[in-house]
């Protein structure tokens, strides 16, 4: 009721009119407030658009720029090579005037040329005419004989031509071979060796001889029988030595051997020598395979027969004219392998055919058969390579040979045999050769003394420095050269050293005084 009456007595109207301001005064700063919000963030907006706007407007007018520059160096270039093809058209301005020039003048000459080429044709075709009444051959005849004369002249050419090849390649040839053959004989080298069928063996006293020679001789005939070799006992010598002879080289050192058996065990009978001859023929089978072994494992062989390993080490005991049938297989194997690595061939293949080429010269056949055809028979029969059963065959020349590694062994077998000293009977002529290079030295004025060493391959010759210049020692030395080039045939190439030199000696002596000492007086 009063609130009612509050209001009836127009305080309320007031009251509702001053809420009623309050309310829009406050939706009035709420919308102001609300547009200035809005507008600080659109005015934000505005900036960051504003500041994104430069950097683009930035980087447009730096990319302008660029582009800018880039027009201005390609107008440069532009410029460059409008300047360049002016240039070059210029030149081709000029080139094209001399053609012209040049054509003209080719123009004026092919007319000059056609002019005298006509000239030329009616000169010929009135000397051909000329010529036709003068001889009395047609041109067709005259052509003939014409090629004749030409076809002769250009075989005679060829066949000098040929004639001249020939004599090269075969000069060329004999060149490499020898050049070959050195080299190969510079890795091998061999000894001086002598005929030998006896051995020696000292004893201790006579009575051993007695013993070895037995009642009427019964234990040297044992001995004679058994071994196969002789005993020559020279009574009337005052040396107490036995020499045991035979050809046959193995049965020599295996009597040899039972000799030294029996006189260090001083007990001789037939029936005793018979026994240490067993013994010792066992060992010396044994000895035998190991040396065959050996000489296989030395030339890095490989599959070889163990019976032809045997009939290897069997070549220890036999000699060719002095020289040791091993070692001059040994030797012509490496000859053949070195002179095979030269010519780019199978090494092992041509040091297997030079090992075996004489091979059958261990087989004991009685002499029916000649050690080629043993050679031969002995290959085969444990299936050796083609190869090295033709080398066999064929390094004495009784069957030809059919591939290189024959001719190979062949050359080697003749290196290792031919060599000064190697065989026996050629040690006369060794010696002397080694005499006629110091003679032919020595037979130069000023000369004080020469000598002559492996086997003449080198020569040192010292002359008198007072006698002689260097001019005169270098002239000395080619005329040396050429003396044993002239006189004297060695395989190889020959070093010849001619030495001049002075020496001065001066001696002194020096002889320190003795040194004197002062007594001292006593103050």
């Amino acid at each position: 009721m009063n609130f009612l009456q509050w209001i009836r007595d127009g305080y309320g109207y007031l009251f509702l009119l001053f809420t009623l301001f309050l309310i829009i005064l406050f939706l009035v700063f709420f919308t102001y407030l609300k547009r200035a919000y809005w507008g600080r963030l659109e005015v934000g907006k505005l900036l960051r658009s504003q500041k994104k706007r430069e950097e683009q407007l930035k980087i447009k007018e730096k990319k302008l720029q660029t582009a800018i520059k880039q027009l201005l160096s390609k107008r440069e270039k532009l410029q460059q090579e409008e300047k360049r093809i002016n240039e070059f058209t210029k030149q081709l301005f000029r080139k094209e005037e001399l053609f012209t020039q040049q054509l003209a003048l080719s123009s004026h000459k092919e007319k000059t040329i056609r002019e005298e080429m006509e000239k030329v044709k009616e000169i010929r075709e009135r000397v051909i005419g000329h010529l036709e009444k003068i001889i009395p051959l047609s041109k067709e005849e005259a052509k003939k004989d014409l090629l004749i004369v030409l076809r002769a002249e250009v075989d005679r050419e060829l066949e000098w031509y040929k004639e001249e090849k020939i004599r090269q390649s075969e000069r060329i040839a004999k060149e490499e071979s020898a050049k070959i053959i050195c080299q190969a004989l510079e890795k091998c080298s061999s000894e001086l060796v002598f005929t030998k069928t006896t051995d020696a063996l000292r004893v201790e006293s006579p009575q051993i001889i007695s013993k070895i020679i037995g009642k009427d001789g019964r234990n040297i005939n044992a001995f004679h029988r058994i071994t196969g070799t002789e005993l020559i006992i020279d009574k009337e010598s005052d040396e107490l030595t036995i020499q045991i002879s035979s050809f046959n080289s193995l049965r020599r050192a295996i009597g040899l051997q039972t000799l030294r058996n029996l006189i260090k065990e001083v007990k001789f009978s037939p029936l005793h020598i018979e026994k240490i001859y067993q013994e010792v023929s066992a060992k010396t089978d044994e000895l035998i395979i190991k040396t065959g072994n050996e000489v296989v494992e030395e030339l890095g062989l490989s599959d070889v027969h163990p019976e032809i390993i045997k009939h290897l080490g069997k070549l220890k005991y036999r000699t060719s004219y002095g020289q040791n049938v091993l070692e001059h297989c040994l030797e012509v194997a490496k000859l053949a392998g070195s002179i095979a690595a030269e010519l780019d061939l199978d090494v092992l293949l041509a040091r297997r055919a030079g090992l075996f080429h004489d091979i059958g010269k261990a087989v004991e056949d009685g002499g029916n058969y000649s050690h080629v055809r043993s050679g031969i028979s002995l290959a085969k029969k444990f299936q050796e390579p083609e190869i090295v059963i033709n080398a066999i065959a064929s390094h004495h020349r009784d069957f030809p040979p059919t591939n290189l590694y024959s001719l190979i062994v062949l050359a080697a077998d003749k290196l290792s045999a031919a060599r000064p000293g190697v065989r026996g009977y050629q040690s006369e002529a060794y010696i002397e050769r080694m005499n006629s290079l110091e003679n032919i030295a020595n037979n130069f004025p000023g000369i004080k003394k020469s000598y002559a060493f492996q086997a003449g391959r080198e020569v040192w010759v010292f002359v008198d420095a007072e006698k002689l210049n260097d001019h005169k020692t270098w002239e000395i030395a080619r005329k040396i050269r050429e003396k044993i080039k002239k006189d004297i045939v060695i395989p190889g190439e020959v070093t010849i050293q001619v030495v001049r030199e002075k020496r001065f000696t001066q001696r002194l002596h020096h002889r320190p005084e003795p040194i004197k000492i002062k007594s001292r007086s006593k103050s």
